[in-house]
């Protein structure tokens, strides 16, 4: 069923042994099988775990219609993001939508508002995957981390 209502969740937490290699697992696996269009590599992700810092935001879009949802999802992580936002070195990025309602060419536009701010050396990463549920909204997750 969808809403209008915004759900803010934001998990900070210090984690460490296995609940940290359970959450970094997660991470992995939902950015490898959730880009199934653009695929990110389980290999190419494998820095994370030697990471000292990372950030995990996710964000669904609650527009009306997709015309509006890369910018509704942009603004939310603007809103959001961190403090500190040019000290990341590796950034992952992952876009889904539904199939009957894919990303346009027009949305990817919006990538760059995404970026925006984040050191010119950072490492970014993006896939494009599918998620049936979604209808017109839009996933989007953000992974910053640095050592």
């Amino acid at each position: 069923m969808e809403t209008d209502r915004i759900c803010l969740f934001n998990e900070v937490s210090c984690l460490c042994g296995a609940d940290l290699k359970a959450e970094i697992d997660e991470i992995v696996w939902q950015m490898t099988h959730g880009s199934q269009i653009v695929p990110l590599k389980t290999e190419d992700l494998e820095y994370l775990n030697e990471e000292s810092i990372i950030v995990k935001r996710r964000f669904y879009s609650i527009a009306k219609n997709k015309e509006e949802r890369m910018e509704n999802v942009v603004r939310e992580i603007k809103k959001y993001e961190p403090a500190d936002k040019k000290s990341f070195e590796h950034v992952l990025i992952l876009i889904q939508t539904s199939k009957e309602h894919p990303l346009m060419m027009s949305e990817l536009q919006g990538m760059n508002d995404i970026i925006e701010g984040f050191s010119p050396k950072a490492d970014i990463r993006w896939g494009l995957g599918t998620n049936e549920d979604l209808g017109y909204r839009m996933f989007i997750m953000v992974v910053c981390s640095k050592k």
